[in-house]
């Protein structure tokens, strides 16, 4: 069993910051504070650091002074017996838990893979991967937005256009939607964007969450297992996909 953290070097939003003082009894006063940039990408500088980092559950410390720093390139795969807390550090590092001391510092977009996604009824893989391609549509609108002020020689459109611009290329935004139907195919999921995710087993639905992140090209991927649901052409496609992040 075991989870993998990626730090790319690809890519696009003002930071949100909170700290709170670790109260929790035995874990001291650390304090913990989180820095994230959940829509702009950190393009060649995307970090993902943790200090000290402690996690309770029900009173057993499951995570442990835990300090780890990922940076472009790093690839970090972390094994153990289940219930060792794997999935708790991924949950950690998304921010989607606070630690109870300690603190987690991220710069650049995120990118996880559950084991198991909680789907709404009615949301279709077209919905999923318009999700995970959220800031490269937003990229292309904004290009649009700027080429059409540019043209009618607006004041400032110049500045728009050039930025707009840079976000798009940064991203590859033009050739998301391709990478994405190319790891759809790869991996072996379904490649029908109408198809509704709750007609899909747990194996279909993560093979196509896989394939929108790659397709995404976030700074980050936590990957939860991610051999669980691929045969040996998918494992061998992920193999290199990462290896060439």
């Amino acid at each position: 069993c075991g989870e993998w953290v990626f730090g790319g070097a690809v890519s696009s939003v003002p930071p949100v910051c909170w700290s709170r003082p670790a109260t929790r009894s035995g874990l001291g006063e650390g304090r913990v504070l989180m820095s994230i940039h959940s829509i702009d990408r950190a393009r060649s500088r995307p970090q993902l650091v943790t200090s000290g980092v402690c996690v309770e559950r029900g009173g057993r410390l499951v995570l442990a002074d835990i300090s780890i720093a990922v940076t472009a390139g790093t690839r970090l795969g972390v094994v153990g017996e289940n219930g060792r807390g794997k999935s708790t550090l991924l949950h950690v590092l998304a921010g989607r838990l606070r630690p109870d001391a300690g603190e987690v510092t991220r710069i650049g977009s995120l990118g996880i893979a559950e084991q198991e996604m909680t789907v709404d009824r009615g949301r279709t893989i077209g919905d999923l991967v318009d999700i995970e391609l959220a800031d490269t549509r937003a990229a292309m609108h904004r290009l649009d937005a700027a080429t059409s002020a540019l043209a009618e020689s607006r004041a400032g459109a110049d500045v728009e256009y050039a930025a707009a611009l840079d976000d798009v290329t940064a991203l590859d935004a033009w050739d998301a939607d391709r990478r994405v139907d190319i790891a759809l195919q790869e991996l072996g999921a379904i490649t029908d964007r109408s198809r509704r995710l709750t007609t899909m087993s747990v194996g279909e639905r993560y093979r196509v969450r896989l394939a929108c992140l790659l397709g995404a090209h976030h700074d980050f991927l936590l990957l939860d297992e991610p051999t669980n649901h691929l045969d040996q052409h998918g494992l061998e496609f992920l193999t290199d996909a990462l290896r060439s992040t």
